[in-house]
């Protein structure tokens, strides 16, 4: 992969749109990005980062990635050129961020995007033309790794070096070692294969677990199923958890023969429960003997005793007999004395009748006879005739009283309405000057707002120049108190420049005595012989230091010299906004500003009455015509209405003489019509009355007649002697079923003392029937408990039988799985490196890396024999690093000029930085072809020159300029002053507060 072109805005520290040509800085080579500490070198290498794969290297969250000094409208936005296998490829990714609204308030996050597109030939004019490939934020990472076939971790670590990275890993114990190389060769595959390898130990010795559980699961489930009782005498030793392992095929001879023991006790438990059954039987069959004596013996005592009683009940029931014949005899002439007494009854409600029927007739006619009542009824019937005939002079009657009401009330509202209009009228005109001065009042306050609007624009201009003029009078205080600050930081520094070169320049001489060499000629005076060489001070400065304080007073006056101009701009745009403000205070401008916007908003809200106060005097003369229509109108009805009422009133006074005479003082003829009704049908029922009371009479002296004679043959002397001999028909004949019962029962129980069992039993000694039942119950018992203990035994030997066949299932699976578990066992302890066979406790993992590590060792050793002048070579050593640590990724530094090896935390700074440098180019050849080949023709080295001297420098500068035999670029990042000097081809990155910015440049070679 070759990088052209890097645009960047708004990222990291550079503010605005920032463009480099990485093919032209990359022509020679080697090139050399420089700067200030925090101005944004590394930043360039964290925008090809997150460029290719949406992320940046490093600690670095994305979220740092947009511009502190960015405008809000500009968006954070990264532009990526490069060839890879053929393509010439284009990446345009913003990240997610936080931009200003459309409509200004606020902010609002959108979401990251990425574009990867293709190179695909030239357009008419020779300008590339772009094929877009993939628009998904996640895609196109996956497309740049499946292009590169190295992830992010391993891209970062093959094309950027960074600084002190390696040197930690130089120094690094062996566990750290395998963090990073696991990760930089994906060696998580043979930790996975470890790990499955102690989880398929820990599964086969939890399925023996579950075995031995099993089996000694069964042994209990033997033992607690046999009891003591069958276990004790068994001459086999019972299995235990702790011999299982090795005893379990004994385990079925012990279960065996606990099994014949239980088959004996149960072949003892089926005897005992035969002799119990014989037993029970034949107690049985004599408490049933027992029984059915006691039952005849019962029964004649009982019957004895029952007809004993009956026998002496038979006077009481010949009195029965003989009021049993009474009832008979009275029950043959009942329908004649029921016939008497309805006749008798009829005739007492006959004259009862009447009596309350003249009750309700006039007082004068109580008394009357039928003939008299018949008139007195022919009478009324008249007079209701009469008053038919005036129904219609009352209806009529009725009419006139109703419309004279309405009329009244017509004539009422009519009257009303008149009043009401007439006094609306007289306050028409004023009502019509108030409407008038509203529209005025509405059409002067427009004309005010209108010229008040005019100056409002005008005032809220002087408002806001005064309120920047506040504003920028604490920016002014404040910039030049930051300008006098920076003044004396550049007197300061100027001063520790000059200390640091005169302290230099002074020990010199020291500063060249240190380069001087045996038998080589002095720098100074060409002699190779030197005798009393100068030392240099322990404080002595460097080059570097004196570099460092002369940059330093650089930026402090630099940034003295921008702080003043912005002084300058800040008291500029202040003035203008104290002329625009015209020195007013802006306490008072606010409070004019604010007065004049309440007036504009009345006088508005006044004019605003304009239109409905049209509408209304509009509707008011509208309502005005209409009325004075209406009054007119109202006036004609009113004269009708009085001319109606009158001619109404004259025909009701003639209505009211014509019905007082027939009314008799009634208020209606219905109501007087009512009465002479119910006087009527009271005559009417008092006739009735009469004649019924006659006719009863009559069918009472028949009855009494035909009852007589009848009553005399049955035997009474009178009806009241018959109706007392009456007995109800449910009572006669529950009497003759009473006597029955007492017939047949004597006679039953006379035969059944007849019987011979019966007799023969009453002459046998009484049954102990008690003693039979306890003996038939001790028997049963002793039954019961035999058949129980016969069952329990059954079961014991037939769960027996089912438990040693799962224990002989369970011993025959748990052989396979103890042989399984120790094969795992043994494969995972030796993974893992804990086996006492692996001599270097080196696990599966560290094993592949160790591998990794010698040829990235080898690889390593190619630049770094020739940076340290072939005296320096790394070593791998499966060495243990302690009593209980693990060896496989050890490192050693072996010494070639004394040929002894030693450990890489003896090396010296210097030595440090270029065996650090080694093992990681070593590093990336070797990711780099795990990672499938892909070519890689950038490289970026980050810092850490500024440790080595001017020879080691030279040779190290020699290897990394050998890289470019192989077409490889390779930009060092360093702010180190003597590479300027040594590299011609340069980028540079300044800060300021504005943000970053870069600049290509180039020097004088110097080699």
């Amino acid at each position: 992969m070759r990088l052209h072109t890097l645009v960047l805005q708004a990222f990291g520290p550079f503010r605005t749109r920032q463009s480099i040509d990485f093919d032209t800085l990359s022509q020679g080579g080697l090139f050399l990005l420089h700067g200030a500490t925090g101005a944004g070198k590394s930043t360039v290498f964290d925008a090809v980062c997150f460029a290719l794969y949406g992320n940046v290297s490093g600690e670095r969250h994305q979220t740092a990635l947009r511009s502190h000094h960015a405008d809000p409208a500009t968006p954070t936005q990264v532009e990526l050129e490069f060839s890879m296998a053929g393509r010439r490829l284009r990446i345009v990714r913003t990240p997610q961020q936080e931009r200003a609204r459309r409509d200004g308030s606020g902010t609002t996050r959108s979401q990251a995007k990425a574009r990867l597109e293709e190179q695909d030939g030239d357009d008419s004019l020779g300008r590339p033309l772009w094929r877009p490939v993939t628009a998904a934020h996640q895609e196109v990472a996956r497309e740049v790794e499946a292009l590169l076939g190295m992830n992010r971790e391993q891209f970062c670590q093959v094309v950027l070096l960074p600084q002190g990275d390696f040197a930690k890993f130089l120094r690094a114990k062996a566990e750290e070692r395998a963090t990073v190389l696991g990760r930089l060769f994906g060696t998580h595959r043979f930790r996975t294969i470890q790990r499955w390898l102690t989880d398929h130990a820990k599964e086969s010795g939890q399925h023996c677990d579950d075995a031995r559980r099993a089996v000694l699961r069964d042994i209990d489930r033997i033992q607690d199923t046999a009891g003591a009782a069958i276990t004790d005498p068994v001459e086999e030793p019972t299995p235990t958890q702790d011999s299982i392992d090795a005893a379990h095929p004994a385990a079925l001879a012990w279960a065996r023969a606990v099994h014949d023991g239980a088959a004996q006790a149960q072949q003892a438990a089926a005897g005992a429960l035969r002799d119990a059954q014989a037993h029970h039987r034949i107690q049985e069959s004599h408490t049933a003997q027992v029984r059915v004596l006691a039952e005849r013996q019962l029964r004649h005592r009982t019957t004895a005793q029952a007809l004993t009683a009956l026998q002496a009940q038979a006077p009481d029931f010949e009195s029965l007999q003989a009021d049993l014949e009474r009832g008979r005899s009275a029950e043959r002439v009942r329908p004649l004395v029921r016939a008497l007494d309805d006749a008798d009854r009829d005739h007492e409600q006959a004259r009862e009748a009447e009596a309350q029927a003249r009750t309700r007739l006039p007082e004068p006619r109580r008394e009357d006879t039928e003939e008299n009542l018949t008139a007195a009824e022919d009478q009324l019937k008249n007079e209701l005739g009469r008053l038919d005939a005036l129904r219609h002079d009352e209806r009529r009657f009725d009419e006139l009283a109703a419309s004279l009401a309405t009329l009244e009330a017509e004539l009422d509202e009519a009257q009303t309405d008149h009043d009401e209009i007439t006094a609306w009228l007289g306050q028409a005109d004023a009502r019509r000057a108030e409407h008038t001065a509203r529209i005025e009042r509405a059409h002067l306050a427009q004309l005010q707002a209108d010229s008040l609007a005019a100056t409002l624009p005008a005032l809220q201009q002087q408002l806001a120049a005064a309120r920047r003029r506040d504003e920028l009078a604490t920016e002014v205080a404040r910039a030049q108190a930051g300008v006098d600050e920076l003044t004396d930081a550049v007197v300061r520094s100027a001063a520790h420049a000059r200390e640091i070169r005169d302290r230099r320049i002074d020990g010199m001489a020291g500063e060249l005595a240190a380069r001087l060499r045996p038998q080589e000629p002095c720098l100074v005076c060409g002699s190779p012989v030197h005798p009393r060489p100068a030392t240099a001070a322990a404080d002595h400065p460097s080059r570097a230091d004196e570099a460092r304080a002369e940059q330093a007073y650089q930026q402090a006056d630099q940034a003295c010299k921008d702080a003043e101009q912005d002084l300058v701009r800040l008291t500029a745009e202040a003035g203008a906004a104290e002329e625009l403000a015209d020195g007013q205070a802006t306490a008072e401008l606010q409070q004019r500003h604010l007065a004049a916007q309440e007036t504009h908003k009345d006088l508005l809200a006044t004019a605003a009455d304009a239109v409905p106060a049209t509408e209304e005097l509009r509707a008011f003369d509208e309502t005005h015509t209409t009325r004075t229509t209406e009054l007119t109108a109202l006036g004609r009805r009113i004269g009708d209405y009085m001319g109606r009422q009158e001619t109404q009133n004259t025909e009701q006074e003639i209505l009211t003489q014509r019905l007082a005479d027939a009314l008799a003082g009634s208020p209606t003829i219905a109501a007087r019509s009512a009465g002479l009704i119910a006087e009527a049908r009271a005559i009417a029922v008092a006739r009735a009355a009469i004649q019924q009371v006659a006719a009863s009479a009559v069918s009472l002296d028949r009855a009494h007649r035909a009852a007589s004679t009848e009553i005399t043959a049955a035997g009474f002397a009178t009806a009241e002697a018959a109706r007392q001999a009456m007995i109800p028909g449910a009572e006669l004949a529950a009497m003759e079923s009473e006597l029955d019962a007492w017939r047949t029962a004597q006679a039953t129980h006379a035969a059944t003392l007849e019987d011979p069992d019966l007799t023969q039993a009453a002459a046998t000694e009484p049954a102990d029937e008690q003693a039979a039942e306890a003996a038939l119950t001790a028997a049963a018992d002793r039954a019961q408990a035999a058949a129980i203990a016969e069952s329990a035994s059954r079961a014991r030997s037939e769960a027996l039988v089912c438990h040693i066949d799962d224990l002989t299932r369970h011993i025959a699976r748990l052989a396979p799985l103890l042989e399984e578990h120790h094969v795992a066992k043994h494969l995972a302890e030796l993974a893992a490196g804990t086996s006492g066979d692996n001599q270097y406790r080196m696990h599966l993992e560290a094993y592949v890396l160790a591998a990794r590590l010698e040829e990235v060792a080898r690889a390593a050793n190619t630049r770094l024999e020739r940076m340290s002048s072939h005296r320096y070579a790394l070593s791998h050593t499966d060495a243990r690093t302690s009593g209980r640590g693990r060896s496989g990724l050890g490192l050693e530094i072996l010494d070639q000029w004394t040929g002894q090896t030693r450990d890489t935390t003896t090396l010296s700074g210097g030595e440090s930085f270029f065996a650090s440098l080694a093992l990681a180019l070593g590093l990336a050849d070797v990711v780099a072809q795990e990672a499938g080949g892909s070519r890689l023709d950038t490289l970026f080295i980050d810092e850490g020159f500024g440790s080595l001297d001017d020879d080691t420098l030279d040779e190290v500068l020699d290897v990394l300029d050998e890289l470019r035999s192989y077409s490889r670029t390779v930009g060092v990042v360093s702010h180190v002053a003597d590479l300027r000097r040594r590299i011609p081809s340069q980028m540079q990155v300044r800060k300021s507060q504005d943000g970053s910015t870069v600049k290509a440049m180039a020097t004088a070679p110097a080699f």
